[in-house]
């Protein structure tokens, strides 16, 4: 900061007026705020070359959702470095930067804790360096611009392999000898090997390519009509253990009976073949092992299971026992996340090195080819691992939101913190080839939780939609106490309105439902407001929760009171500086928080005002630290839970006043129009109502049938007036219920 700089601090300071932040603390460099950039391993000091051009530059930053239909974007920091000597100039060579600045430098901005430590305010990346300079030259300036993850993770491509493939081979799997894909497109003569130095298998006969797509992490694999694939192993050295696995999926009508789905030929004349084969009797497989000529020896897998019409994993796992060869083979149903499994071994023998597989292979009384079934995925390792070795990339339908945002992190090495519990979030549906944000963003829609970008590290984070519910508010701020640095300005439209919802199921069924009485129904007006529509695709587990999801968004579209989208705050004002405490509740509020605004102005109404914060934006010069906050109504998400005093009010389905009521009786007559009758039970008391605005506390209900007198203390919230008979009575804060 430059010294006319402090001086005017110092002077605004002593005036009693919103001064520097520097009046409520320092940062690490003795700055109110502190930038930093990350060259050569370190974090370096940069805080003495921004705003200090012209001393009225400011540091702009902004993270999170602008508003209620938005996702969280990109958060932004934008400043201006003073580069007279060049040191941002990248491509200059007496820069003491030189060849180390470039892009995505990591930059972060911090200002002082109000208690000490650092308070960060970004975390990102600055992806150029734009140079400036006026026509004299004496001023040369970076009008940079930083940028946080996703900006980064929205760049990047689609995956160009399968979920399946890259569950194989990121990271490749435990000693893995061979690996056949078989998603070759229509039309491969051959089909190929995913290892650099793997043989293809051949192809016999005319399998329909690339034609069967109900496996969900798979690109489309073969139809086997009357054909097989057959592939080379390469040499090894190490043979005690094999274990070949492999996706399948045999029709509901099945196979003939003994009809080879897998045959392994092994470097061996007395135990040269393994074949598995169909036994028609029980729909189940067998493990047979054979000689050279094809005679069937004692031992092996007897037949077990059943593979008609399940989506499989296979495995079969062989292991040396000296003399002996004990004998597995899993059958993994993905859609029911179900194992079955048979062993056995084989007396006397002892394994041989594997040197060809051959899918659908022909035997004795057999032609080559299964009927209408499918493999793929075929891979074979020279050690037995766990059936769990691809975990849910085997099958994610079914993955809750929350854990998918953590395994596509995990993934594309992206730290993750999270806020709730991941497991409380909603059961998705299959993984689609698309960019991991894409994926991410889908978990986002589906459970409408909070994606936010983690200010501690260059990371994401996550909290899911459960965690937003019945929050305490983490920050109280007073109006008639000056504590807002702008007026409030609600807003009464219908741009977030929507009271006819459809939800589609990617490759499902469909949802309607829509609000249709009211004063957010879809009557026309003066009745309702018309039909306000909205749909929406989701990729989720089932069609048993589609009612849930169009219930909720219907809930969400339809609450029915002002909004105040954003919020103004300048910690620089005296009510922050004499008061550490508030100023570290607004710097540690996280996206999806609630806050309360306590004393609104006489012209509004008289409760206290609940909010989410969605996002923040934030200007920084020599004198203000300025956080507009953007809000939406915190009411949905006071939601019901049994046994709760607090949560477990259902609201009436139709109650009214049954006698005008003037400004001071406390026995009010209440008819209930539809649904139950109002609770007399004493231990259900005290609760609110509201009436045309005023609330009322209810101490004691009389009568078992409408209409039934209540007895209400008045003045609740300052609003205290007559009624007239036939006004409509409700709970004042009613509880909601989480679909």
């Amino acid at each position: 900061m430059s010294l006319a700089a402090r001086v005017a601090a110092w002077d605004r300071r002593l005036g009693a007026v919103p001064g520097p932040l520097s009046a409520s603390g320092e940062a690490s460099n003795g700055q109110p705020v502190q930038v930093e950039l990350f060259i050569d391993g370190a974090w370096i000091d940069i805080t003495s070359l921004v705003m200090v051009r012209d001393g009225s530059d400011r540091i702009t930053l902004t993270r999170g959702q602008r508003d209620e239909a938005g996702r969280t974007e990109q958060s932004t920091c934008r400043l201006t470095l003073n580069n007279r000597d060049g040191r941002f100039s990248p491509r200059n060579p007496t820069s003491p930067y030189y060849g180390k600045l470039g892009r995505n430098t990591p930059l972060r901005v911090s200002v002082p804790g109000p208690t000490g430590g650092k308070a960060y305010r970004f975390w990102g990346e600055v992806s150029e360096w734009p140079q400036r300079w006026d026509i004299t030259g004496t001023d040369v300036w970076v009008e940079a611009e930083a940028t946080g993850i996703l900006r980064r993770l929205a760049q990047g491509a689609a995956p160009a392999r399968s979920v399946m493939y890259r569950a194989i081979t990121d990271p490749m799997l435990d000693s893995l000898l061979a690996y056949w894909p078989l998603e070759d497109i229509d039309g491969s003569l051959s089909m190929a090997s995913a290892l650099t130095s793997g043989s293809v298998m051949e192809i016999s006969g005319t399998p329909d390519l690339a034609a069967f797509s109900r496996f969900p992490t798979s690109d489309p694999l073969p139809v086997m009509t009357a054909s097989s694939f057959g592939g080379g192993i390469a040499k090894y050295s190490t043979y005690s253990q094999l274990q070949v696995r492999f996706l399948l999926f045999v029709p509901a009508e099945g196979l003939p009976d003994a009809q080879v789905i897998c045959r392994l030929t092994m470097n061996s004349i007395t135990l040269s073949y393994f074949d598995l084969t169909y036994e028609a009797l029980t729909g189940g497989v067998r493990l047979r092992p054979l000689d050279l000529d094809e005679a069937l020896l004692a031992g092996g897998v007897d037949e077990f299971g059943d593979i008609r019409g399940k989506l499989l994993r296979v495995s079969i796992e062989l292991a040396d026992t000296s003399p002996g060869v004990a004998c597995t083979v899993r059958l993994v149903d993905l859609e029911r996340g179900t194992t079955t499994v048979g062993t056995g071994s084989l007396a006397l023998s002892s394994l041989s090195r594997l040197r060809y597989i051959t899918m659908a292979s022909a035997s004795l009384g057999h032609a080559e080819g299964l009927t209408d079934s499918v493999v793929g995925h075929v891979t074979a390792q020279s050690a037995i691992t766990s059936i769990t070795d691809i975990g849910v990339r085997g099958n994610p339908v079914g993955e809750k939101a929350g854990r998918r945002i953590q395994r596509m992190c995990a993934e594309e090495g992206v730290a993750l913190d999270w806020i709730g519990d991941l497991d409380d979030t909603v059961a998705m549906g299959g993984q689609p080839k698309k960019k991991p944000l894409d994926l991410i963003q889908e978990c986002v829609e589906a459970d409408l939780g909070v994606l936010y970008e983690n200010l501690a590290v260059f990371g994401l984070g996550y909290r899911p939609r459960t965690s937003l519910y019945n929050q305490d508010a983490v920050l109280t701020l007073s109006y008639s106490a000056n504590q807002l640095s702008a007026s409030l300005d609600p807003v009464d439209d219908d741009q977030f309105t929507h009271n006819d919802i459809t939800v589609t199921r990617d490759g499902g069924g469909t949802a309607h439902t829509s609000l249709t009485t009211g004063p957010m129904g879809t009557a026309d007006p003066p009745a309702g407001i018309g039909i306000y529509g909205d749909q929406v695709g989701l990729n989720i587990e089932s069609d048993a929760t589609l009612d849930d999801q169009a219930s909720w968004r219907l809930h969400m579209g339809t609450v029915d009171e002002a909004r105040y989208p954003q919020i103004s705050l300048n910690l620089a004002h005296a009510t922050f500086v004499n008061n550490p405490a508030l100023k570290a509740a607004v710097l540690d509020l996280r996206q999806g928080d609630r806050i309360l605004i306590t004393d609104p102005p006489a012209w509004l109404p008289p409760d206290d005002i609940s909010l989410i914060v969605l996002g923040f934006s934030e200007t920084i010069d020599h004198f203000e630290h300025r956080i507009t906050l953007n809000c939406a109504p915190a009411s949905p998400y006071e939601i019901g839970i049994l046994n709760s005093a607090a949560h477990a009010r259902l609201d009436t389905a139709g109650s009214a006043l049954a006698a005008a009521v003037d400004s001071t009786a406390t026995n009010v007559s209440v008819s209930t129009t539809t649904g139950p009758v109002w609770t007399t039970d004493s231990a259900e008391m005290p609760f609110d109502v509201q009436v045309g605005g005023e609330i009322m506390t209810v101490t004691a209900i009389s009568g078992a049938s409408s209409p039934q007198t209540f007895t209400v203390t008045r003045s609740v919230n300052s609003v205290v007036k007559s009624h007239s008979a036939g006004a409509d009575l409700r709970l004042a804060t009613p509880t909601t219920i989480a679909l």
